[in-house]
């Protein structure tokens, strides 16, 4: 920290959060304070007015519920919050609150152990200790791609979930328009036009390569490519054929309309215990070849599968947002179908009665 920040035991009460430098809104690196430099305290009233006072320094004039936060939360900088897993590293380093880290663009707010502050005092970390750091959202996104600490919310999220829009939103919402606007007159291919859209961001400077990179989700992008060649082998084998002809048997003398439901039933079953994405992949082929055996259109069947693949409610391992709120929430398995339960019914029902409505079966 720089001199003299640490040097206010003859005011009790008063707790440095937060050194910036007056210029750039980040952690300051120099030895000394400057002018313009904010120092962001916590402490009671009349303490603060008296460092204020006998140090020279100015108050800054902010609404008091908002002051701190947007000081330490904006476009410019942000907050993260770290666990220390076991085996890491940086077990046995010193810490303490208005700690510069050794790169020098983060600083440390507060450390926790088993969810009781430690205070201002330097304290040893320890596994599963948590720190609150605060830095530049540059700073932030790469020092934090580390082994020997673990992100609770990573900052590009937390970055797109809480600052207000930047600079680039109005960039970012043109190409949002351009790219509707493509998709619904149908004048480029919809892979086209994705793959435009996202180079528009780039080239825009919206996102850089690096973020652009990280938001991808790869565990999606592995599993529709792995599935698709599952999807592509069932038609050419006649694995898809098979199961589409067995399930017309079944249902094929009731018409159109039973063949909805038991593809909603077949679908919405696997749904819940596979990702509702390869559920979708494995399911098309065989009723593509269901539709073809009764001599309807495809486009209500697929479209019927669509709803029913997403109806994936009864069980947290149907699809990664259930999961995700799972240890949050504190949900049992069995939770999720009292809710889960009446929501499937209804997508039932619009599978199979409404998706005719907007596109008929001849």
């Amino acid at each position: 920290m720089a001199q003299g920040a640490r040097d206010l035991g003859e005011y009790p009460g008063i707790r440095v959060i937060a050194l910036q430098s007056g210029d750039r809104q980040e952690p300051l690196r120099r030895a000394t304070l400057a002018a313009g430099d904010i120092l962001v305290i916590r402490g009671d009233a009349q303490a603060i007015g008296a460092l204020a006072a006998d140090k020279h320094l100015a108050l800054r004039a902010e609404d008091a519920n908002s002051g701190v936060a947007d000081t330490l939360f904006n476009r410019g900088s942000g907050l993260a919050e770290i666990v220390i897993p076991p085996r890491s590293k940086l077990i046995g380093e010193p810490a303490f609150p208005g700690m510069v880290t050794p790169s020098g663009d983060l600083i440390i707010l507060a450390v926790q152990r088993r969810g009781e502050d430690l205070g201002p005092k330097e304290a040893m970390l320890a596994a599963g200790d948590t720190l609150l750091l605060q830095g530049t959202w540059k700073a932030l996104d790469e020092r934090l791609d580390d082994p020997d600490v673990l992100v609770v919310d990573s900052p590009e999220i937390v970055r797109r979930q809480a600052v207000p829009m930047g600079a680039g939103a109005k960039q970012a919402l043109g190409v949002l328009v351009a790219m509707v606007a493509l998709l619904a007159t149908g004048l480029l291919p919809a892979v086209v036009v994705g793959l435009l859209a996202a180079c528009a961001m780039v080239v825009l400077h919206v996102l850089s390569v690096d973020q652009a990179y990280r938001s991808i989700n790869w565990t999606t992008v592995i599993l529709v490519g792995a599935m698709t060649p599952l999807s592509t082998a069932m038609a050419q084998t006649g694995a898809a054929q098979m199961l589409a002809d067995g399930l017309v048997r079944l249902v094929g003398d009731a018409g159109p309309y039973a063949l909805l439901a038991g593809l909603f039933v077949l679908t919405a079953v696997l749904g819940q215990l596979i990702s509702n994405t390869a559920t979708a992949l494995i399911i098309i082929p065989i009723a593509v070849a269901a539709a073809s055996d009764l001599g309807i259109s495809a486009r209500p069947v697929l479209m019927s599968v669509t709803v029913a693949a997403a109806a994936a409610f009864l069980t947290p391992v149907a699809t990664p947002v259930n999961l995700m709120v799972m240890g949050p929430g504190g949900y049992k398995f069995g939770d999720y179908w009292k809710l889960g339960l009446p929501l499937m019914l209804w997508f039932f029902v619009v599978a199979t009665f409404g998706v005719p409505v907007f596109w008929p079966f001849r």
